[in-house]
């Protein structure tokens, strides 16, 4: 009798810590409190896009150039005119700009929320597609406020102008997760390690 009594004790107690939160470790057991909670980034397609505005001060400076040299007026009237055809670009696809930021922030939630990362990968390919465009677009404008702006600037002026473009462009795009992760790894990563070794 006391054999069957501990024994039946043993489960009981086995299936109330496999049922606790944390595996039945000690601690806090409100997960968000030990992790921190994670600030979700909204989605905004137009970053997403590519769509860049130079500030002409800014750039001078940068630059080292002052208001009153002869190049500083050819570089602010280039800047200029690449932010009016951008945005351009930007009232054109105003549109498509809100309903992908509209269904993407939605499926984006959804996604989070059923752990569904096939419905991710298939949004971030439309958006993608819907994209090209206007990233092509934008591309070509900028190859040629490069060009334009290459022929008046020294070769340090250019590589100055070329690390500040890359600067603003890397502040508009999405911050990527650590590469360690383990949320960037591919789905079957553990199961390749077991085999391996």
């Amino acid at each position: 009798m006391k054999v069957l009594f501990s024994i039946l004790l043993f489960f009981q107690i086995s299936i109330l810590v496999a049922q606790r939160p944390g595996g039945g470790r000690g601690g806090n057991f409100n997960q968000n409190q030990n992790t921190g909670t994670r600030v979700v980034q909204k989605f905004e397609s137009q970053k997403f896009a590519g769509i860049l505005e130079y500030d002409s001060k800014k750039t001078l400076k940068k630059l080292k150039l002052k208001k009153s040299d002869s190049v500083a007026s050819f570089v602010i009237s280039e800047i200029d005119k690449y932010n009016q055809q951008v945005k351009q670009i930007g009232i054109d696809n105003k549109d498509l700009f809100e309903g992908l930021d509209i269904v993407v922030n939605q499926n984006m939630e959804t996604a989070r929320s059923s752990q569904n990362r096939e419905l991710m990968r298939e949004t971030m390919g439309i958006v993608r597609e819907k994209l090209n465009p206007i990233r092509e677009a934008l591309r070509s404008k900028e190859e040629i406020l490069n060009n334009n702006l290459s022929t008046y600037l020294s070769e340090e002026q250019q590589e100055k102008w070329l690390k500040y473009q890359k600067d603003e462009k890397d502040k508009i795009m999405p911050k990527r997760r650590n590469g360690n992760d383990a949320r960037n790894r591919p789905d079957n990563y553990n199961q390749n390690r077991r085999r391996r070794g």
